[in-house]
């Protein structure tokens, strides 16, 4: 009776399900250990990594060793929501600005979408991930419509220390360094800075897509004129921790920042269409926005 009832224990539904959840998490704590990771992940090397030909028909030069950003989309997972979104915003002949390109998923998509009479201005500081982004933008044939900007978009140009992981198996968390010691496993290298406004110098801009963890508030101060003036529509995402870090303050008031400037904050829905207004966000999880220009009252 006992042998039988420990036997039931063991394989009742919610421990079973608590077996899985233990096992999926000791996995991913594995494929996210650095002691796995090859010395040299953190460069372009054509024998390391493969072209994905993503669901948008862009050609995408992606890291085997990187889990974050290339595992998804190589398996056609990577930010369905803002491709969507994407998708339905930037048409052809549109100049828009790609604010943290990373490896290019978005940036060749953008070009793709805009088409030979298009502008792309993508923004990725990091040497390595700015050497795949120049990759794909040559797979693609798409020199004459992208602009690869090797710098971190700031309030004020001059250098910055971009901070990151040198042993990761994700490309997406640099960020402008705040100021304070460097935490353990990372390191600061020193990137130019330039504000949007001077790199645009008034050409058109009809959409932002603007990722570059936690330092939103900042890139919007150095584009006050181009909000102004062309009042793109900018797709963002709202992290309260990295905003805190990076610039100082939360994302209620990052919204409250673009409302003063005309623009209001709408979730970004699952299918890539706006959702509910949002007029303050205090909860802890990134959550991807779109910023609409208003009319003026």
């Amino acid at each position: 009776m006992i042998v039988r009832t420990a036997r039931w224990i063991a394989t009742a539904p919610p421990l079973r399900a608590l077996k899985r959840v233990v096992t999926e998490r000791v996995r991913r704590l594995a494929l996210l250990s650095a002691d796995l990771l090859p010395d040299d992940i953190l460069r372009f090397d054509r024998r390391s990594w493969v072209i994905k030909e993503t669901e948008a028909g862009t050609r995408v030069w992606c890291s085997l060793d990187e889990r974050a950003i290339s595992r998804p989309i190589l398996v056609d997972a990577y930010e369905r929501s803002e491709t969507k979104f994407i998708a339905r915003i930037v048409q052809p002949g549109d100049s828009v600005v790609d604010a943290g390109a990373n490896i290019g998923f978005h940036t060749v998509h953008m070009a793709k979408l805009a088409g030979p009479g298009g502008h792309v201005d993508a923004f990725e500081p990091l040497d390595y991930l700015a050497d795949a982004l120049d990759a794909s933008i040559e797979e693609n044939e798409f020199g004459a419509i992208v602009r690869v900007h090797r710098l971190a978009l700031d309030e004020r140009d001059g250098l910055r220390s971009l901070r990151h992981a040198p042993r990761t198996v994700n490309f997406g968390g640099g960020h402008l360094a705040p100021d304070g010691p460097v935490p353990p496993d990372h390191a600061d290298v020193l990137v130019p800075t330039a504000r949007l406004d001077d790199v645009l110098a008034g050409r058109r801009c009809r959409f932002i897509k603007l990722d570059v963890e936690g330092a939103e508030p900042r890139v919007v101060r150095g584009a006050i004129a181009t909000l102004a003036n062309e009042k793109p529509v900018i797709l963002a995402e709202l992290h309260e921790r990295q905003l805190q870090l990076v610039s100082g303050i939360g994302a209620t008031a990052f919204i409250a920042q673009m409302a003063a400037l005309g623009y209001a904050c709408k979730r970004l829905n699952r299918d890539g269409t706006r959702g509910s207004r949002l007029d303050r966000y205090d909860e802890t999880a990134p959550l991807n926005v779109v910023f609409d220009p208003q009319p003026p009252q």
